[in-house]
């Protein structure tokens, strides 16, 4: 089950714990022990299977037209199901939806084809950051679907 959740609330606080596992631990990072701050006004993802969180990421606007994905993490045991592309594809509707034009990301060098694969572009060399190499990815949200009931596209015959 793929939904979107408050922050703060237990479910978040159950994302937490797995962040920390996948993503905090495999970096070196300190552990996420409280609710952040700063996500408040972020959009919380996740995926539940057998009544857990198996799956979460964070959608960040940056502006108007602009949205990034975040904190993606998937628990090991469900990893190689197809859950993590789905979780993307999910996070993509909820920014078109939301009518933003642009998503992009910062994935880890382990997961530079899976988002390859999903349609994003590298926008720069990869760069390190303490233990990790990492890339930033970009795709654009908009198709010709979003003008279709604007003005500029209607016909006058």
């Amino acid at each position: 089950m793929f939904t979107l959740i408050r922050w703060d609330s237990p479910i978040y606080r159950e994302t937490l714990a797995l962040r920390n596992q996948v993503l905090k631990a495999s970096a070196g990072k300190p552990f996420l022990t409280k609710s952040a701050v700063e996500e408040k006004h972020d959009i919380h993802l996740v995926v539940k299977k057998e009544d857990r969180v198996v799956g979460t990421l964070l959608l960040h606007p940056c502006d108007s037209n602009c949205i990034q994905i975040k904190q993606v993490a998937l628990s090991p045991d469900f990893q190689g199901q197809g859950l993590g592309k789905k979780l993307i594809v999910y996070a993509e509707q909820v920014a078109r939806n939301l009518n933003y034009a642009t998503i992009f990301l910062t994935g880890r060098k382990q997961a530079w084809g899976f988002y390859e694969k999903l349609g994003y572009g590298s926008l720069m060399e990869a760069y390190q950051e303490d233990e990790l190499l990492l890339k930033v990815f970009k795709k654009h949200m908009l198709d010709i679907r979003h003008f279709v009931n604007q003005r500029e596209l209607k016909t006058n015959g």
